[in-house]
């Protein structure tokens, strides 16, 4: 028995030792398991109960001006947060911490007590500093300050529309803040903390430092910034007007100097505004340009050598028939050189110069000088304007765009087209950033200044010589500069409400540049919806007056000491300030037209109403050229000029009557020996062969 026994030990001694093999093999495996092949599994999980992760928000950039004052800064605040799972006694904490706060105790238990926040709660944030010492105090489980940083506008309200805002999530809200968000941004950093079995931290360690984003340099002056935004404000307020833009550009490269909106907002307290206020009209509004339109038409007739700036133009009196409707002068005019038009703002004649230019070159034209897209300034939420194909015309549309109707344009825009005539034929790209820099101060890139050429240099000479007589006899006198020559053009318009044009609401601006004759500057001043006067020359010429002569002295340019000073005399500024009819032209606004109207009549068609008045021709031979065309001027008939000298001959010949605005021939002579010829009467004969033409409507084609 004891030997069968003995001789079966061997086999329970294998079977024992195969079993502890295998469950060494078992542990074994298990351990390498756990230890290599689950390693950085369960390290994660210690490290998740061991350690707390956050991250660190990047500064964001400084925007300076162009003088690297600052205009956005950040600053350091805390903010105070809460993990309520934690309080020991939530309504104890939500009283104290409401007294603290100034908060509404119910409102805030109640969110301490929502299950959706019982692991994070924002109870208030961007806290006063003498408050922050007032919760740390408290020494409550599950209350904390965090860091946070904050947007800090120093100067408030300057410049508020370009610079925007940054919202409560950090992000770019408008203006530049929003344009340039992403590279004012910068990078997020990262910080671990070593926490305890009750989740108290006791070590913090940087993972990755956070990263400033980068800085920019506007082309903003602040010193210019504030000029403009202070007369804009007074100018608004003086005429009770709803709203008021001004612009100031650099001639040559296009780069912003001062943009101001009014009314402002405070960009510090953004949220206490109503959204309408954040936008910048000067880049996201549409409105009808009026006068300010004709240099256009003007620019692309001469450019085109359709006229030449001497050239006297008959405008009818002050109507003209378009397609069977009349449109109106604000005062009948006669003859009227090219530059006349512009001084004194005749609807008739820039519609005769557009009728010469005809459908697809006043089209081409608008578009050369940008109008119908973006100017691609550096600011979001621009929009391109409202110019319809030459196709989709109307026989009236060349009449009305060409003194601004039928178009829609924004305030950069038009002060775009206008500042090539200034800069010598150079349509140049607005800009608001000079540099883009990083935390050290080094340059990570430069807006290189894009222009191009849009007219021949001789063209925008005679411009800028025919916007100076616009400030001194025109309808601008009250833009005059003192010590300095300044240029520019008047524009009132009405504005679209329920699709008519309304007989109250106006939009009144001036564009002008200075000094002539190599102007630095270039600036647009637009008031909308003025009380107790319409006109540009009377309500946004002052304010354009009073900028143009701070900005000279702010860029230290030399005033021209021989100069008289302009004799100022409001009243007879305010007479001369008119550029506008209501209701001068019996048009429908652009998106009331029907497209049955479209294309109905030729465009090189027009019907003109010819006086009924007649000017006896006097007696010319022996004048000299100069004498004789002032004289052809206020007897308001046109010169056709032959030869120098002194005149020896004319027809038709003295004491003829000829209706106003026909032509008188006369030939000039420089020898003193010619003898003036005896003319045989000619009068019967000249008026008979007019009498086929005393109808009055007659058809011209230019």
């Amino acid at each position: 028995m004891s030997e069968s026994g003995k001789r079966h030990n061997p086999s329970r001694l294998a079977l024992v030792i195969v079993l502890v093999i295998i469950w060494s093999f078992v542990i074994i495996g298990r351990l390498a398991q756990l230890q290599y092949f689950k390693h950085r599994e369960y390290v994660q999980q210690a490290l998740q109960h061991q350690q707390l992760t956050r991250a660190i928000s990047a500064p964001r950039g400084i925007i300076y001006d162009s003088h690297m004052d600052e205009l956005a800064t950040s600053v350091t605040v805390s903010t105070v947060v809460a993990e309520p799972w934690k309080i020991e006694s939530v309504p104890a904490a939500a009283r104290r911490l409401a007294s603290i706060l100034d908060l509404d105790q119910d409102e805030l238990l109640a969110r301490m007590n929502d299950p959706a926040h019982q692991t994070f709660l924002v109870v208030k944030r961007r806290i006063d500093p003498e408050v922050e010492g007032q919760v740390a105090s408290l020494g409550m489980e599950g209350i904390y300050l965090v860091d946070e940083s904050m947007r800090v506008y120093p100067n408030r309200e300057l410049a508020c529309q370009t610079l925007g805002f940054v919202n409560m999530n950090g992000d770019g809200g408008a203006g530049v803040e929003r344009e340039y968000d992403k590279e004012l941004k910068g990078t997020q950093g990262l910080i671990s903390f070593e926490v305890d079995a009750h989740r108290k931290s006791f070590r913090g360690k940087v993972e990755k430092a956070p990263i400033q984003g980068h800085s920019l340099v506007l082309s903003l002056d602040k010193s210019i910034q504030y000029i403009a935004a202070r007369e804009l404000a007074a100018g608004v307020e003086k005429y009770n007007a709803r709203a008021g833009v001004a612009i100031v550009m650099e001639a040559d490269t296009g780069r912003i100097l001062a943009l101001a909106n009014h009314p402002e907002f405070n960009s510090n307290t953004y949220n206490e505004y109503e959204a309408d206020l954040w936008r910048n009209r000067a880049v996201s509004d549409l409105f009808e340009p009026g006068s300010t339109f004709k240099v256009v038409v003007a620019t692309a007739a001469l450019e085109a050598g359709l006229t030449r700036p001497g050239e006297l133009i008959y405008c009818h009196m002050g109507s003209i028939v378009i397609g069977n409707h009349v449109f109106h002068d604000h005062k009948p005019f006669g003859l009227l050189t090219f530059k006349q038009i512009l001084e004194d703002s005749s609807n008739v004649g820039a519609a005769k110069l557009g009728l010469r230019l005809g459908r697809q070159h006043l089209y081409e034209a608008l578009r050369t000088f940008g109008f119908g897209s973006k100017t691609q300034i550096d600011l979001p939420a621009e929009i391109v304007g409202l110019v319809r194909d030459w196709h989709e015309w109307s026989a009236l549309s060349i009449g009305a765009i060409s003194f601004g109707q039928e178009v829609g344009v924004t305030s950069i825009q038009i002060l775009a087209a206008i500042n090539a005539i200034a800069n010598g034929g150079y349509r140049v790209r607005p800009s608001v950033v000079d540099r883009v820099i990083d935390q050290n101060g080094d340059l990570v890139r430069v807006r290189a200044p894009e222009r191009t050429r849009i007219m021949r240099p001789e063209t925008a000479a005679e411009l800028r010589d025919a916007f100076e007589g616009v400030v001194l006899r025109g309808t601008g006198t009250s833009a005059a500069l003192e010590g300095y020559r300044a240029a520019g053009k008047t524009g009132t318009a009405q504005k679209i409400v329920n699709g008519h044009y309304s007989n109250t609401k106006y939009v009144s601006s001036f564009i002008g540049f200075a000094p002539l004759p190599n102007p630095r500057v270039t600036i647009l001043v637009q008031i909308d919806e003025p009380e107790s006067a319409i006109y540009g020359g009377t309500v946004s010429a002052p304010v354009f007056q009073k900028i143009a002569q701070e900005t000279m002295l702010q860029l230290k340019v030399p005033p021209n000491k021989t100069l008289l000073l302009p004799k100022f005399d409001p009243a007879l500024a305010e007479a001369s300030a008119v550029d506008f009819l209501p209701n001068a032209t019996p048009l429908p606004p652009l998106l009331a037209l029907q497209g049955s109207q479209m294309g109905q009549e030729s465009e090189d068609a027009i019907r003109v109403r010819v006086s009924a008045d007649t000017v006896e021709i006097p007696d010319f031979r022996g004048m000299g050229k100069r004498k004789v065309l002032d004289r052809c001027m206020e007897l308001q008939i046109q010169l056709q000029a032959n030869g120098s000298g002194v005149a020896i001959y004319q027809q038709p010949p003295p004491g003829t009557r000829i209706p106003v605005g026909d032509t008188c021939s006369v030939t000039f002579a420089r020898s003193s020996t010619v003898g003036l010829p005896t003319l045989p009467g000619a009068s019967a004969e000249y008026a008979a062969r007019r009498s086929s033409s005393s109808d009055q409507t007659a058809i011209v084609r230019h």
